[in-house]
């Protein structure tokens, strides 16, 4: 049992594909005709694609593929499992999120004298389920590029020294809420776009968004020698920006 909670979602993956294929061949060997003749039908019509009859071809092969998809009996429990594991995922990784640690392991120069150095991992590891936040205390900073799953990301920048330049925070999520809090003296530039939610940007741009994009930039960022440039997306969530 402990096995099988420890298995990544990629093999769980790998196990629902090997059951669709145990169906197909053993239980519904006719699905194989279906799965046939709509890839044929897709791939003439992508190479007559210019004509009209390569669009039907190609809308008649994609109706056929979707219909023999649906009518499985494994995909569509295999898909309400996925469904639950996700569920299960984020409420697990909501109540312990992932936090950056930097790693310090020591090393001898030449001279033999012991020195220490940072081995550096990227600020934040994608994951398709897990919520990410930077340490309470005080942190290195690095610049941060991030695509993950379902799960909330929350980044604080009053708990690091920030260079003189500008630095970047690049973060893409399918599902949850995005909270960056910034110092009252650093001037930001954000460009955040959104399937469906809410942004709101410095308590001065509130908006509910359906499939937009939003452009905020605080009136010193052109002049600043220390700025923040943010460039988020997500389907379904919110974003959040405000001074600490």
């Amino acid at each position: 049992m402990e096995k099988l909670r420890q298995m990544s979602l990629s093999n769980w993956l790998t196990a629902g594909l090997i059951i669709v294929l145990i169906e197909i061949v053993v239980f519904n060997s006719g699905m194989i005709f279906s799965l046939v003749l709509s890839g044929g039908l897709l791939y003439f019509g992508r190479q007559s694609w210019q004509h009209m009859y390569g669009k039907i071809l190609a809308g008649v092969g994609a109706l056929m593929l979707l219909t023999a998809i649906l009518s499985m009996v494994t995909l569509r429990i295999l898909f309400v499992v996925l469904i639950i594991y996700l569920v299960l995922k984020y409420m697990e990784t909501k109540k312990n999120p992932l936090v950056f640690e930097p790693v310090m392991r020591p090393e001898q120069d030449e001279t033999g004298k012991e020195q220490l150095f940072v081995t550096k991992k990227p600020f934040f590891l994608n994951k398709w389920v897990g919520s990410h936040e930077t340490p309470e205390h005080s942190y290195e900073w690095e610049n941060i590029h991030l695509q993950n799953g379902i799960g909330d990301v929350r980044i604080d920048l009053s708990n690091t020294v920030l260079p003189d330049k500008e630095v970047f925070i690049s973060l893409r999520n399918i599902a949850g809420k995005i909270t960056i809090l910034v110092p009252y003296e650093l001037d930001i530039s954000v460009q955040h776009s959104a399937l469906a939610g809410e942004a709101s940007i410095l308590n001065s741009y509130t908006a509910r968004l359906w499939n937009e994009n939003v452009v905020y930039q605080s009136a010193g960022y052109d002049q600043a020698q220390q700025k923040c440039t943010i460039l988020s997306s997500v389907w379904v969530g919110d974003i959040e920006v405000r001074r600490v």
